[in-house]
């Protein structure tokens, strides 16, 4: 092939027929996206290429999840989202793709490149000569393979949280939050302090892989999305993962529904069953946000002061007294020998385990690990750097340990934001966008984040025994 043919912006369109492997060779494929599969092979190592099962139809081109399927559909898999417009290429030097291969020498090597031009997607292989091969999944157990497991997930979360999706009974509700603070009082992978309570420190096994939910704020439908991804859901039913919230479950910060507090109770019955059926693998860390302190406020909204008021109006006040017990009984931060993580941000005086298992008997340090954010121009009181490195160091974790926190979008749009303040590992996970949700998750030895499209799941899950996917 010649230098010009290499460069040339040229688009072959072509459709493969059934069984047919087009070989890429240096120029720009085009294959319409007709509903069915796509299958990269590159060597020993095989990417598919799906569109993204959703429930919401008429809104323009799906967009596609890349991943390998041995190791996808075997777990807690990575993939690569390509939305419509976007580019990809495949290298080595992007730090959340090498999770995604059982054979990424083979998958680099080859520099393979995509683009979604919304009806369909543009292959090219500059490195012809190792042979890459792309193919159309035409078996339909392929094509619903994704569809079919959500499917599944959909059934079975309702399942578990009940059908229809609603606020519990209040009678009902109290018995169950009382057996939830009995039995926080001996809940797995947490010391006692010094006062014989519960410590504000969990730490979890290395065996069992997290899923850390940063801050929903009564965003119900992104709860549900996280839930009915299958591989957590097959993961918690397993007893391999443990579902843990970072705090800032209620208040809703969308306009309009700064004074809205139905949805906050809501979200909290639905994590109270969620740990009423997994009491040893889902828990809940405090933000700020949690609790009846009059210092919460949004806009001018004194939130705190009226979800005490909604609480008691529809739950009355012994169900108000046992969900200030749920806060004050919850650990601070969570932990394993990997990474660290709590709502806000580091603790900065000089700590110890032993210290944050006792933190509640210090205000300054409960305040930190609930307020604080990272140092910014508008926030010059913020934490720094060494900050994170001692507190880091102080649970003998690495300089670049991941340390992940939610509370402070750092921007107006996203929802993850990696490495902020241009410190190595500290990430910021914020889950109650109403356009995509994301979580952290282990997967092949890294703590990475998920992000997933929100969904309309409580009017679908009341509305739709059956799921069925556009």
């Amino acid at each position: 092939m010649g230098l010009r043919d290499y460069f040339s912006k040229s688009v072959e369109t072509v459709v493969p027929a059934a069984s047919e492997r087009l070989r890429l060779s240096g120029k720009r494929t085009r294959i319409p996206y007709q509903g069915r599969p796509f299958e990269v092979q590159m060597g020993r190592q095989r990417l598919q290429i799906h569109a993204e099962p959703s429930l919401v139809a008429g809104h323009g081109p799906p967009a596609f999840m890349l991943f390998d399927p041995d190791r996808y559909f075997s777990g807690i898999g990575h993939f690569l989202r390509l939305e419509p417009g976007a580019k990809l290429a495949i290298d080595y030097r992007q730090p959340d793709q090498r999770p995604v291969f059982g054979h990424p020498r083979e998958a680099f090597r080859r520099h393979l490149q995509l683009s979604h031009e919304g009806d369909a997607l543009v292959f090219r292989d500059p490195i012809s000569e190792l042979g890459t091969y792309v193919s159309l999944l035409y078996d339909p157990r392929d094509a619903a393979r994704l569809a079919l497991r959500r499917r599944r997930a959909l059934r079975r979360i309702g399942e578990i949280l009940g059908r229809p999706i609603q606020p519990e009974d209040p009678k009902q509700a109290l018995r169950r939050l009382r057996e939830i603070n009995a039995a926080l009082r001996d809940e797995p992978y947490r010391r006692k302090d010094c006062e014989g309570n519960p410590g504000a420190l969990l730490e979890l096994p290395a065996g069992l892989t997290p899923i850390l939910v940063g801050d929903l704020h009564a965003q119900v439908d992104n709860l549900l999305r996280i839930l009915t991804e299958p591989a957590y859901l097959e993961a918690l039913e397993g007893g391999e993962a443990a579902l843990v919230f970072l705090g800032d479950a209620i208040h809703s910060e969308l306009p309009g529904e700064l004074e809205r507090m139905d949805s906050s109770l809501l979200i909290m019955d639905l994590i109270f069953r969620l740990k009423s059926w997994f009491p040893s693998r889902v828990f809940f860390l405090v933000g700020n946000h949690d609790g009846f302190s009059l210092e919460v406020m949004k806009a001018g909204v004194p939130q705190s002061m009226l979800w005490d008021k909604y609480v008691c109006a529809t739950r009355g006040e012994e169900y108000r007294d046992q969900l200030a017990l749920f806060y004050q009984q919850s650990p601070l931060v969570v932990t394993t020998e990997d990474f660290v993580a709590c709502h806000a941000g580091p603790a900065r005086a000089k700590i110890s385990r032993e210290i944050l298992v006792n933190a509640r008997q210090s205000p300054n340090i409960v305040h930190e690990l609930t307020w604080n954010r990272v140092q910014t121009p508008g926030f010059p009181s913020g934490y720094l750097r060494g900050d994170v490195r001692r507190f880091r160091k102080s649970l003998g974790l690495g300089d670049e340990a991941p340390f992940i926190v939610g509370h402070y979008p750092f921007s107006m749009e996203g929802t993850v934001w990696r490495d902020v303040a241009n410190i190595p590992g500290h990430h910021i996970v914020y889950s109650a966008r109403s356009e995509l949700v994301a979580v952290f998750t282990r997967v092949g030895g890294e703590m990475l984040p998920q992000i997933y499209p929100a969904e309309p799941l409580t009017a679908w899950i009341n509305a739709d025994p059956e799921p069925a996917f556009p």
